[in-house]
């Protein structure tokens, strides 16, 4: 017998509105029998696949487990008073490092419809992305001897402080995002060409979002443990941010794959389409710290947020499309 969440989810497919079943099904009850299928899953074959809106839910689950966790070392951690040298620090800056990213993270991999990528891909794609594109933005940094954390952030008492970045013009917010976002590019595109006979939007899309999950990861971690009297609120805003960046490199990997077409080659890299979007989220991104340093709200940021998101979601539309498209040939 189909249940009511079955009903409610195909309800919104017959009108159109199936974009929703990517939150309905995150409150919806799921057994442990589910939750195996779904890790142990394997790559589907084109027949199995279908165009339907994915209905994600581990991702709600994921985060749940980080929040509660998060709560709970920061309760005994105030209770402990020790602050600075108390020894759940390292714990605090880590899992309020990795909670918002590695829930996107999951989210993105279960709408992956073709299963292209098992969750050790993943992870694997998370920790070697993420290191690369660290060491290139790094490397471009010290290219370009421009290190504007050294300059900006280690000069004042609370990094966080309005106009603190117009203090050094708005080149610095310019470089840093076009380099950070040139990086993970460069990372996408490597890992994308590892497979580019098979390059499919969804996998374009959760390529981008490991790169950009692991790239928030790092930065987010080091933002924190700058700034211990604020530690509460550096997760917050870091979380954020996390938002932002695993968005960008999903959108970025899902531009690669896309103007792929199926077959990523080298020249794939200066296709229009490509430039476009690495040119969108450079812009996303410039306009997104130029509004977290210089204003006293984060509302903007959280305008910007939708209409990065409302991108992406026109993108795993196309992703869902090309799934019609393949079972058509």
């Amino acid at each position: 017998m189909r249940s009511i969440n079955d009903y409610t989810a195909n309800w919104f497919d017959k009108h159109h509105l199936g974009f929703m079943n990517l939150l309905w099904y995150a409150f919806v009850p799921h057994s442990k029998a589910e939750r195996e299928e779904l890790v142990l899953g394997k790559s589907l074959q084109i027949e199995d696949v279908n165009a339907l809106w994915p209905r994600p839910w581990l991702y709600m689950r994921t985060l749940l487990l980080f929040v509660f966790e998060l709560l709970l070392l920061f309760f005994c951690w105030k209770l402990e008073k020790r602050y600075e040298s108390s020894f759940l620090l390292p714990g605090l800056t880590v899992v309020g490092s990795l909670t918002m990213p590695v829930t996107l993270l999951i989210f993105f991999w279960e709408i992956n419809k073709w299963r292209s990528l098992t969750l050790l891909d993943v992870l694997r794609y998370f920790l070697i992305g993420s290191c690369l594109a660290i060491t290139i933005t790094f490397a471009l940094h010290y290219i370009l001897d421009f290190i504007p954390d050294h300059k900006v952030f280690y000069n004042s008492r609370n990094y966080f402080t309005p106009r603190l970045m117009l203090d050094y013009g708005l080149m610095p917010i310019a470089v840093t995002a076009c380099v950070e976002e040139f990086a993970k590019a460069v990372t996408i595109f490597a890992i994308l060409f590892r497979c580019r006979n098979k390059c499919s939007i969804l996998h374009g899309i959760l390529v981008g979002a490991a790169v950009g999950a692991g790239f928030a990861v790092f930065e987010s971690a080091g933002y924190i443990a700058m700034d211990i009297k604020h530690l509460l609120f550096g997760i917050i805003i870091r979380s954020l941010t996390a938002l932002a960046h695993v968005a960008w490199g999903a959108l970025m990997g899902g531009a690669i794959a896309m103007a792929a077409k199926g077959t990523l080659r080298l020249r794939t890299s200066l296709h229009p389409f490509v430039l476009f979007a690495f040119l969108l989220v450079c812009v996303l991104h410039f306009v997104w710290n130029y509004l977290l340093y210089t204003s006293l709200t984060i509302n903007r940021n959280i305008e910007l947020s939708v209409v990065t998101w409302f991108m992406l979601i026109l993108m795993i539309w196309q992703g869902l499309h090309e799934i019609s498209r393949r079972k058509s040939r």
